[in-house]
């Protein structure tokens, strides 16, 4: 159905890239594992792994797709720091995003296809007393 493995196939990727907060001119180092799991046509989880370096322990994020089509998708993120938070989604042929507002959690990631297959990874995450994360990496797919 997608031209993307990466979220709508069952599969295992792993990842890396730094992490800018707008409090500081420092970046961190970041490590992650996603694990997608079997779905149906219009619904499937994943469940991301991020190890931050320095950090003492992972944070695990839960999504789920569902509404699923050919151009867009509902996203919903679920962890211990922000709860439940939903958003909306787009595709196309060569990127992967979405974006959550309106709620504790707001921004977007985008994930852009590359021809080898990995993906380059770019979100920006923002609080209400406008405390800004800004993520860059590459994700690729676990052989």
């Amino acid at each position: 159905m997608f031209k993307h493995d990466f979220l709508f196939q069952p599969s295992r990727w792993v990842g890396e890239g730094k992490i800018t907060f707008s409090t500081s001119p420092d970046h961190l180092r970041f490590y992650t594992r996603w694990i997608i799991e079997e779905g149906t046509s219009s619904f499937s989880q994943c469940v991301q792994s991020v190890e931050i370096q320095g950090g003492v322990q992972s944070l695990q994020n839960l999504f789920f797709t569902s509404n699923v089509t050919l151009t867009s998708f509902e996203i919903e993120i679920n962890n211990e720091l922000v709860g439940k938070v939903n958003g909306k989604g787009v595709i196309d042929d060569k990127t992967i995003a979405w974006e959550f507002r309106g709620g504790p959690l707001e921004g977007f990631e985008v994930y852009e296809l590359q021809e080898n297959g990995d993906y380059m990874v770019h979100a920006e995450y923002s609080s209400a007393d406008q405390f800004r994360t800004i993520i860059d990496g590459r994700i690729w797919k676990k052989s």
